[in-house]
């Protein structure tokens, strides 16, 4: 432990590092740039725990072979909540999305195997989280949305998971999970995190006809009226590659991405754009 871990540590305080949607393996990269600049950021940023959001591969088992590398190489403990790219099963015909989801589970940082306590009374819950539609037009009906497809274009959750439910259905299952961890630890200073968006604030603005649908599969209201009811600290998510943060009443929601490659300003360099997005936070 380095001398700034140590005095937060005796006043206290924990710096977080909070990241989401790594994704190691699109646009032709390969995870070992991506992983040396967020070592990079941890290091020079000091912090003592890692938040990812999830998306980190399109291939569960890639997910945690950087997720334990991250943790060998920095020696900071990094919580994860699965993104959907996460569980996908592309490079897993034969799996399921439960099979995908419970393999992630075997990271011990993972939060979908129940709440993470803190000193000074703080937790972190959280977990994927799915969509309700309720952010898409609603010029649609829930059997268009079923359908995910706009203009050729196809919502790649519809062919790659398969979770045995409907979309409507998975969602209720996350929900009423994190409601009821929510509440039971209503009482600590609460740091909630799913992969999909608590706000309409995050959906994509203003949007075209396209994103009028599309806006559909990116999060839930739900997850925001949570937050905002039980007075949640901080709500962290991600999926939807934007870097936004808004405060409502007592909660700070925050939306934190790195991207792919393609969007970055520097997408040769993977140290100055992680460095870029890295994001703090301090409990105390």
């Amino acid at each position: 432990m380095n001398t700034a871990q140590g005095a937060r540590e005796k006043q206290k305080i924990m710096k977080v590092g909070i990241l989401s949607d790594i994704h190691v393996d699109i646009d032709h990269r390969t995870p070992d740039g991506v992983l040396e600049g967020l070592a990079v950021a941890i290091k020079e940023n000091r912090v003592d725990m890692m938040i990812i959001a999830g998306d980190i591969a399109n291939d569960y088992e890639l997910t945690l072979q950087v997720l334990h590398s991250l943790e060998d190489s920095t020696g900071v403990s990094c919580l994860f909540v699965p993104g959907n790219h996460d569980i996908w099963n592309e490079q897993h015909p034969a799996k399921t999305s439960w099979d995908t989801y419970n393999a992630l589970q075997k990271f011990q940082g993972n939060l979908s195997n129940g709440p993470h306590e803190l000193a000074s009374g703080w937790i972190v819950i959280g977990d994927i989280g799915w969509y309700d539609y309720s952010f898409g037009s609603r010029q649609y009906t829930i059997g268009d949305f079923d359908r995910m497809i706009i203009n050729g274009r196809v919502w790649q959750d519809k062919l790659n998971t398969n979770w045995g439910k409907s979309t409507i259905e998975m969602h209720q299952h996350f929900y009423r999970k994190l409601e009821q961890q929510v509440q039971h630890h209503q009482d600590k200073k609460i740091v909630l995190v799913t992969h999909v968006l608590p706000l309409a604030d995050f959906t994509v603005r203003p949007a075209n006809r396209m994103w009028q649908y599309l806006n559909a599969f990116l999060g839930s209201r739900q997850y925001g009226r949570l937050a905002l009811k039980y007075s949640v600290a901080y709500s962290i998510c991600g999926h939807v590659h934007y870097r936004m943060q808004r405060r409502y009443e007592n909660t700070v929601f925050i939306c934190n991405c790195l991207n792919y490659a393609s969007q970055w300003r520097n997408n040769d360099d993977p140290i100055i754009e992680v460095g870029r997005a890295f994001k703090t936070i301090t409990f105390s």
